[in-house]
């Protein structure tokens, strides 16, 4: 099977089975994340707060995490989620934006994958 019809199937997976994401994302494409995910077939929410990322982690079918925008309740609630999502083999999709630039984008990166 080729990429093509690979990447088909996986989205006709997706539009069936309709997975709720739980994205942790920065303002910049938080909408653009969202649109994307509805034009694919899955539920996006947006939810950072660190009282609830654990509850809505435990029935996300993937949690994205994104560290474009970090303050440092928002990479608790990263590492949080992330601790979660993998104690329940949840896929977790990272993008470390701007990791190495700064102390603070290295060590988010570095906390969230340990």
């Amino acid at each position: 099977m080729d990429l093509q019809e690979r990447a088909a199937q996986n989205l006709e997976l997706v539009r069936e089975q309709k997975p709720l994401v739980h994205n942790i994302t920065n303002f910049v494409v938080m909408n653009y994340t969202a649109n994307a995910l509805l034009a694919a077939g899955a539920s996006p929410v947006m939810a950072h707060a660190p009282n609830e990322v654990q509850e809505m982690v435990s029935f996300a079918g993937a949690l994205v995490l994104n560290i474009g925008t970090l303050t440092d309740d928002w990479v608790a609630s990263m590492v949080s989620a992330g601790k979660k999502a993998t104690e329940q083999e949840t896929p977790i999709i990272l993008d470390p934006v701007g990791s190495g630039a700064t102390r603070l984008r290295t060590s988010a990166a570095k906390s969230i994958i340990h």
